[in-house]
């Protein structure tokens, strides 16, 4: 298995939304296993539960952490020294603004750019979308991937159904890579890269039994990787 291959496309790992026994464990597990990038999400916990989960985890895995949470998390990550932060859309100026013609883009903070409306921040950016128009919305905002879904049938949330206009890609160029997201398993991996996307996340086929986690995900770096061929 060479660089080349894997690097092929972005295969990301999201926790769950809950803490467990041992979580810190298999997300160490996961990044030992080769895991490039880790999104730690817990919607509702406060930054002290998120420095709790951190402290956990030695310091040489930080640099492929992402938190999720946005502006109020980055006095956390820059003190952890985690390089990337998932934002919320209304933090880098999508649908606040329509000034097409204005002298910034669709969807930027009035009068300018989104890089303008985020001045200051030092990290890599990346967030969540729902449909292609949003991503044809988010030109300027200096994202380094975003994340699609749902691409398949959710696995986490059982009765959200795909939206089926999402997995055939249309034609580009795009500001920043698109990551589906949604039902991603071994089943289905296969398909949305063979269907172009640059990557996959997945969350609740790869937490179904923590304790298989790291097996799990390297099954599905192993589609991947013939995928790639």
């Amino acid at each position: 298995m060479t660089a080349a291959l894997v690097g092929c496309v972005l295969l990301a790992v999201i926790t769950l939304p809950v803490f467990f026994p041992g979580e810190a464990e298999c997300l160490e597990g996961l990044l030992a296993a080769g895991l490039e990038k880790l999104h730690l999400r817990k919607p509702g916990a406060g930054e002290g539960e998120m420095e709790g989960l951190l402290k956990q985890i030695a310091p040489r895995w930080r640099s492929q952490l992402v938190l999720h949470g946005g502006r109020k998390l980055w006095s956390l990550a820059a003190r952890y020294g985690i390089p990337q932060v998932h934002c919320p859309l209304g933090e880098l100026g999508v649908g606040r603004h329509k000034n097409a013609g204005q002298g910034g883009p669709v969807g930027a903070p009035e009068g300018g750019t989104f890089m303008e409306g985020n001045e200051g921040n030092p990290f890599v950016l990346s967030a969540s979308l729902h449909s292609w128009d949003e991503v044809r919305k988010i030109e300027g905002a200096g994202l380094a991937y975003v994340f699609m879904s749902p691409v398949f049938n959710s696995i986490s949330k059982p009765g959200y159904p795909a939206n089926p206009v999402l997995l055939q890609r249309p034609a580009g160029p795009y500001p920043c890579k698109v990551i589906g997201l949604g039902g991603v398993d071994r089943d289905t991996i296969g398909r949305l890269i063979r269907e172009g996307w640059d990557g996959a996340a997945v969350l609740g086929w790869i937490w179904e039994e923590p304790g298989v986690a790291v097996k799990r995900y390297e099954q599905l770096k192993k589609i991947i990787t013939g995928d790639c061929l």
